[in-house]
């Protein structure tokens, strides 16, 4: 799911616990609800998408069945297996293949870029953003998700890895941010912010503060739709091409 190769095989490991937790876990499928949503609301079914770090597939799958041509692409080969077993048409292509993207020559210009719960593995979180607008088309839109800076069960989490190195995936994590940072962050890129919001809090920590503090506090992961203006920054255009 990034350009790390520990991460890589972390992820290997948990590939199924991963894909069966869509069907087991609160959190998860409140995770499919917001994204299900966003692609309702964004997504037309002619479009093309392309999903970095695509995992199990299963936002892949889903776009897919809703007649959209797609290419998942993730660094672990087992996600990319359990994306094959349910492909719902030809009109969805896996690929293994580590991330950032050694050259955009055999993609297309897409409609959508997808990026959850990815984006945060990178060691070049700039880099990878500008990669993606790169890969869109005029107006195309970037839908992504990251861990939310300001959650209060991010922070606990955050202080159980440095005491006990648990939840083991904190080894790889290499970006957090905040609603204002990854706007910011967007548009400096040179996209415009279409709408972000917070999801995630099906921990107790969240469940138990969601009538006292505001969303930002509550919520593990915010997400966010960004369309692509018509031209990248000088800097930034000079070494997406290098």
């Amino acid at each position: 799911m990034m350009n790390n190769t520990d991460a890589i095989g972390f992820h290997d490991t948990i590939a199924a616990e991963f894909t069966r937790k869509y069907e087991s876990s609160k959190a998860f499928q409140e995770r499919f609800r917001i994204w299900k949503a966003l692609f309702d609301r964004y997504i037309n079914a002619t479009d093309h998408v392309i999903d970095l770090g695509c995992g199990p597939g299963i936002f892949s799958n889903y776009l897919a069945g809703k007649g959209c041509t797609v290419i998942g692409i993730d660094g672990s080969a087992t996600m990319i297996a359990l994306s094959q077993q349910k492909k719902p048409s030809a009109t969805v292509q896996y690929i293994v293949q580590s991330l950032p993207l050694e050259t955009l020559t055999p993609y297309a210009p897409q409609d959508i870029v997808l990026m959850s719960s990815f984006l945060e593995y990178m060691d070049d979180m700039t880099g990878m953003l500008e990669q993606a607008w790169a890969l869109l088309k005029p107006n195309g839109l970037l839908i992504v998700s990251m861990p939310n800076h300001r959650s209060l069960y991010r922070t606990i989490e955050r202080t159980l890895f440095w005491l006990s190195k648990h939840p083991a995936y904190y080894a790889y994590i290499r970006h957090t941010a905040t609603k204002e940072s990854l706007n910011r962050k967007l548009l400096e890129l040179s996209f415009d912010v279409c709408e972000t919001g917070f999801f995630s809090g099906q921990d107790p920590v969240s469940r138990l503060l969601k009538p006292f503090l505001a969303a930002e506090y509550t919520n593990n992961l915010l997400v966010g739709v960004y369309r692509k203006k018509a031209f990248l920054c000088t800097e930034s255009l000079q070494k997406t091409m290098e």
